[in-house]
């Protein structure tokens, strides 16, 4: 990971504390009593939330998105503290949804005690959804701060400032989309709930464990796309922005011999690609011209930033 800790001295005019925001939610809320959280397989593999759960996480949802559990700080505003926080009371909040929700569909097909196996699925998939949302946000920032070092002039603060406001007419194209990064940021992170070998992964945890046809019935619903529709259902609860992520998707509807109706996502690159150039282009500030712009989120790498327990 690139050391971004001397960046708010070096270009002091691109990181006013009272200009730069958190993604989300604005202030930098306080970082007391944050830990660090190794993100190892043995760590991932042990780790529970012990903190009672907290109520407000889910309506937070419905304001702030999932910075209501999990959220990014600068390297601007937190240089030697810089990256992801995640609420333990809120993260647990938010697995005991996702406990609900797989459960509805899944707990008639568990002929044995899985719950164990079914924390860890539970933990992984809102885990990997909170980290990879919250990665969009340093890619952009990142991507501001190379283009600040390169002209000396403020450019994540000003972006924010113009782009983070809901769209002012009814969204029918990326283009139209005000928060364009909480879209692009929540379709970073469906994008492996839709994805068929992420959920053959997810399901093949309960091999050996349940009776082969139930076996069957999980891979059904993390690989044959419910999971994906009930997690589009919870992403469009989210406010404007966050939930404007389905304008990236393309959604196929077909009726089984039960009349029961089949919903299957995936996601169109074309208009993914449409969407980073025009967010490549407010991060820089330059005007639309209705040319090609290039698109600096085609090659951003993989690394994740540090990650706390709050």
């Amino acid at each position: 990971m690139e050391d971004f800790s001397s960046f708010a001295s070096a270009h002091p005019e691109a990181c006013d504390p009272s200009r730069v925001r958190v993604p989300g939610l604005g202030a930098l809320p306080s970082l007391d009593g944050a830990r660090p959280f190794e993100l190892t397989a043995d760590a991932l593999a042990s780790f529970r939330v012990e903190a009672p759960k907290d109520p407000s996480a889910l309506p937070g949802m419905l304001k702030l998105g999932p910075e209501a559990v999990a959220f990014y700080v600068s390297f601007r505003l937190a240089p030697d503290r810089w990256g992801i926080y995640v609420r333990e009371a809120a993260l647990r909040t938010l697995r005991e949804e996702y406990h609900r929700i797989v459960w509805r569909d899944l707990g008639k097909y568990a002929d044995r005690d899985v719950s164990d196996i079914a924390e860890r699925i539970e933990y992984s998939l809102v885990l990997d959804y909170l980290l990879a949302h919250n990665r969009v946000h340093f890619v952009v920032d990142r991507l501001a701060a190379e283009r600040e070092t390169r002209d000396r002039t403020a450019r994540y603060a000003p972006y924010q400032a113009a782009w983070y406001a809901p769209a002012p007419k009814p969204v029918q194209a990326p283009e139209d989309i005000g928060n364009l990064e909480e879209a692009i940021a929540n379709l970073e992170a469906f994008r492996s709930y839709m994805n068929p070998t992420y959920g053959d992964g997810i399901a093949r945890l309960v091999e050996g464990r349940l009776d082969p046809r139930n076996v069957e019935e999980w891979k059904a619903f993390f690989v044959g796309g419910r999971f994906a529709v009930e997690m589009a259902n919870l992403f469009s609860r989210q406010p404007a922005g966050w939930k404007d992520f389905a304008k990236f998707l393309n959604r196929k509807t077909s009726v089984g011999s039960t009349n029961y109706v089949r919903i299957q996502y995936s996601y169109n690159p074309d208009l993914l690609e449409r969407g980073q150039r025009e967010l490549a282009r407010r991060i820089a500030g330059e005007a639309a011209t209705g040319e090609a712009q290039p698109n600096p989120f085609r090659d951003t790498g993989s690394e994740t930033p540090r990650v706390y327990l709050l």
